[in-house]
C-alpha cells in the first residue's frame, strides 16, 4: 500500500514532535494517531514527489493547534456550590477570550529572557524561519513546504533573522554590533 510506504518511515519523527508539543506520552501518541488518520483520509490530496514528512507534520501541528483552541474555549467546570477567590483568578485568565498563538506559546518556553525579547523584535517571517530551523530542527526544504515559500527565500530569511539576533544580542556574539 502506497500510504504505508510513505507514512511508516516518519513515525518516530512525528512522535518526537508530538511529544515536544504535548509533553505527555499518551497525548503525543493520540496526536500522531489522529495525524495518520487525517492524512490517510486526505491522501488523495498529497502530491507524489513532495515531502510526505512535512505534509503530515503540518497536519499534526494544525490538529494540535485546533485541539488547544477548542480546549481553551470550553467552559471550566466547577463542582462546588461555593466559588473561591483562587478559582476566580484562574478563570480571569480565560475571560478575555484572546487565545495565544502557537508561536507565542513556543516563545514562552524560551528560558533566556534576553533571547525571548530579541526574538520578538525581529520580523515575523524571519522569526518563524529561524524558529523552524533552529528550534524545531527542520530542513530548509521542510521549512519551505511548511511556509509555502521557495527554499532560497527560507535560506535568506534564516540568514537575516540570525543576523538580526546577533545584532540584538551583542553579549552572546561579540563584535557583531556595528555603530
Amino acid at each position: 500500500m502506497r500510504f504505508e510506504k510513505e507514512a511508516l518511515p516518519h513515525c518516530r519523527a512525528l512522535y518526537a514532535v508530538a511529544w515536544r508539543m504535548t509533553r505527555h506520552a499518551a497525548d503525543a501518541e493520540d496526536l500522531v494517531q489522529e495525524a495518520y488518520a487525517r492524512a490517510y483520509a486526505s491522501f488523495d490530496q498529497f502530491r507524489p514527489g513532495t515531502n510526505f514528512g512535512a505534509w503530515i507534520k503540518r497536519i499534526m501541528v494544525n490538529q494540535h493547534i485546533s485541539a488547544r483552541r477548542r480546549q481553551q474555549r470550553r467552559p471550566r467546570l466547577c463542582f462546588s456550590s461555593e466559588v473561591e477567590d483562587q478559582q476566580l483568578v484562574r478563570l480571569g485568565a480565560y475571560a478575555s477570550g484572546a487565545l495565544k498563538s502557537a508561536e507565542a506559546d513556543a516563545l514562552e518556553r524560551v528560558v533566556n529572557p534576553d533571547l525571548r525579547a530579541a526574538f520578538c523584535q525581529i520580523p515575523r517571517p524571519y522569526r518563524l524561519a529561524v524558529y523552524l530551523a533552529d528550534i524545531e530542527g527542520l530542513s530548509y526544504r521542510e521549512i519551505a513546504e511548511t511556509m509555502g515559500t521557495p527554499v532560497g527565500t527560507v535560506m535568506s530569511r534564516i540568514h537575516r533573522g540570525r543576523r538580526q539576533l546577533r545584532w540584538l544580542l551583542p553579549q552572546y556574539a561579540p563584535g557583531q554590533r556595528a555603530t
